[in-house]
């Protein structure tokens, strides 16, 4: 348990946050146990806040999946930020009203989601929101995933007949062979692909377009994929590099 607290205060200290303000967010949730403890608070109150995806997330799947941003040949439309009637800043608000679009449009440039193109349009680069570096959007990210990893644990050990468990499974061995560490991660990233786009194209096709006075109702569902490398792998990988090379069948096939 320490080590579980340790590696999300560790994430805090990493994005930024000062000692204080980690201390104040804990101080917080302590006094929200108390609360829930003491029954102070209803019983719906002690679920998570989680909330959905990432609207930087959700405006690249609409641009790749939505009949209105895409071309003939399904590929995204090249948009303008403001002109036109399908245009980049409509894109945004179609998912998320209160956002500013402008400055969501600039962080998507920044981070490299999308390119401006010589036309004055943008295209997206990715069909995902992949962000290496700590930037808001991933922080986002990271919370959201771990919160629903716990969601899932608690939803799955109060599992009844008529709330069906959830998958929540890992592939794992102790002993990966350091020099197969590149090959690990390019095989589970692309079994993760194929694995995550037939997910969503079986949630999409199930999808509720929930509006106003609709009677209809709807719930965020989605699963996580990621793979994990020890924290030892690089530093045996450096160890195996500076090794003098060895002119040999075996030295070859490593």
């Amino acid at each position: 348990m320490d080590n579980l607290l340790l590696s999300i205060v560790a994430f805090m200290a990493k994005t930024g946050l000062s000692k204080i303000d980690i201390q104040r967010s804990y101080q917080s949730c302590m006094d929200r146990i108390g609360r829930d403890a003491a029954g102070h608070l209803p019983q719906k109150s002690q679920s998570l806040l989680i909330g959905c995806d990432t609207v930087a997330g959700a405006v690249l799947r609409a641009w790749h999946r939505e009949p209105r941003y895409l071309d003939e040949c399904a590929n995204p439309l090249p948009l303008y930020i403001g002109r036109g009637k399908t245009n980049l800043i409509a894109l945004v608000r179609s998912q998320d009203h209160d956002i500013d679009a402008e400055q969501l449009i600039r962080e998507l440039q920044r981070t490299g989601l999308i390119r401006k193109g010589r036309n004055g349009k943008y295209v997206p680069t990715t069909n995902s929101a992949t962000i290496r570096q700590l930037h808001p959007l991933a922080v986002d990210h990271v919370a959201k995933t771990v919160m629903r990893l716990v969601e899932t644990v608690n939803w799955n050990t109060h599992a009844t007949a008529r709330r069906t468990p959830l998958i929540e499974r890992y592939a794992h061995v102790p002993d990966l062979d350091s020099r197969e560490a590149r090959a690990f991660a390019e095989f589970t990233r692309q079994q993760g692909a194929a694995c995550l786009e037939a997910i969503e194209d079986w949630l999409e096709s199930r999808r509720r377009r929930v509006t106003r006075g609709s009677r209809k109702s709807a719930a965020s569902a989605g699963m996580h994929i990621f793979a994990y490398l020890g924290n030892d792998v690089e530093s045996k990988q450096k160890r195996l590099s500076s090794r003098p090379r060895l002119n040999s069948s075996r030295a070859i096939r490593a």
